[in-house]
């Protein structure tokens, strides 16, 4: 029997398995068990089923079948619940880009032609100072759109105006960059594109996304593992652990103490860690 889905946004299309199988091998299922999980939804989800839905059915089906894969397929759900503002995760990005050499500051204030700019992330490597502006969206189906890059672009040009006359960042080429953890409209992508703006996004670019940036080091935020509960998340955030292996560093006695849980608890989501690490 053909069923329906109702997406984030109210659109309504079919069912389809070989997507769903594809989400589930990007999170490093074999072809085989991302089609015998995605046969397995089909069969108990009702018609006109939320997105949310399926993915709470695809997660409880890869928790039996194989848990580190349902993991890493709870990662864009993660991010998206770092929030509610949208600080931790230009922490997070500062973070990750750390891990690939760059060198980076959150919050800084820096003087445009015209006025002052609060930049969420500068992050310097190679002679090349990239300009990074956050868009943090903790709602199913927002994206990013053209009014989001074309204001990122108007930010940059002035400070780009008073960098050619003051060379604020003694003679280092800058450029601007969007990043936010769900998708962009394709007008956003095509403006980006057509004015220079880098985009880091979910799925966008086609290679090298954000998500890629995180598989391919395992950067992990600590809130994926089902063990941390939000007052836990908050502990953690708090004390600037963000990445899952800045918790896997840690003693089980050093975390138990930030936590205020046993030993035995920390023991436990320290071993819950070490599945994806």
């Amino acid at each position: 029997m053909k069923k329906n889905i109702v997406k984030a946004d109210g659109k309504v299309e079919p069912y389809d398995e070989d997507k769903i199988s594809l989400s589930i091998i990007k999170a490093g299922a074999s072809p085989d068990l991302a089609k015998e999980t995605a046969r397995e939804v089909h069969k108990k989800i009702k018609n006109n089923a939320t997105t949310i839905q399926i993915y709470d059915k695809t997660l409880d089906q890869l928790k039996k079948l194989q848990p580190e894969v349902a993991l890493r397929y709870s990662l864009k759900k993660a991010i998206m619940d770092m929030g509610p503002d949208g600080f931790i995760f230009e922490e997070y990005i500062s973070k990750i880009l750390n891990e690939y050499g760059f060198s980076t500051e959150v919050g800084q204030i820096i003087k445009g032609y015209c006025v002052e700019h609060e930049v969420d992330v500068i992050a310097k490597k190679e002679g090349v100072v990239h300009l990074i502006e956050c868009k943090y969206h903790n709602s199913p189906g927002t994206k990013s759109d053209v009014k989001t890059a074309l204001y990122v672009h108007s930010r940059f040009a002035d400070i780009k105006k008073a960098h050619t006359k003051n060379g604020m960042f003694s003679g280092n080429h800058i450029d601007a960059m969007l990043a936010t953890n769900t998708k962009c409209t394709s007008d956003a992508i095509q403006y980006s594109r057509c004015v220079g703006l880098k985009i880091l996004a979910w799925h966008c670019p086609e290679v090298e996304n954000l998500e890629y940036f995180i598989e391919a080091k395992k950067l992990y935020p600590v809130n994926i593992l089902p063990a941390i509960a939000e007052k836990y998340k908050e502990k953690l955030f708090d004390s600037n652990i963000i990445l899952l292996k800045e918790l896997r560093g840690l003693e089980k006695e050093t975390l138990a103490n930030l936590l205020s849980i046993s030993c035995q608890e920390a023991e436990k989501i320290l071993n819950e860690s070490g599945i994806l690490l």
